[in-house]
């Protein structure tokens, strides 16, 4: 098993204790840094998500079916999928 380092820093903020609690009961986390930490994954990866969305509405509105399969293609052969 390997344990990655992460770079962490110690951050003063005001979070809804009521939220708090209700995320680390349905997310089944132990501490408050366990929900938060995975609260702001799954906010990163929403983002992250929006962009692309963002990214291919834009590019396919100048595209014709031929353009858009070629270019799903080309995306496929680039990231290995």
């Amino acid at each position: 098993m390997y344990i990655t380092e992460v770079e962490m820093s110690l951050t003063h903020i005001d979070i809804d204790d009521e939220a708090l609690e209700t995320a680390k009961r349905l997310g089944g986390h132990r501490t408050k840094t366990a929900a938060v930490a995975k609260a702001l994954e799954e906010y990163n990866k929403r983002l992250s998500r929006a962009a692309a969305y963002e990214k291919y509405f834009e590019l396919a509105k100048e595209w014709d079916i031929e353009g858009a399969e070629a270019a799903h293609r080309a995306d496929k052969e680039a990231y290995g999928a």
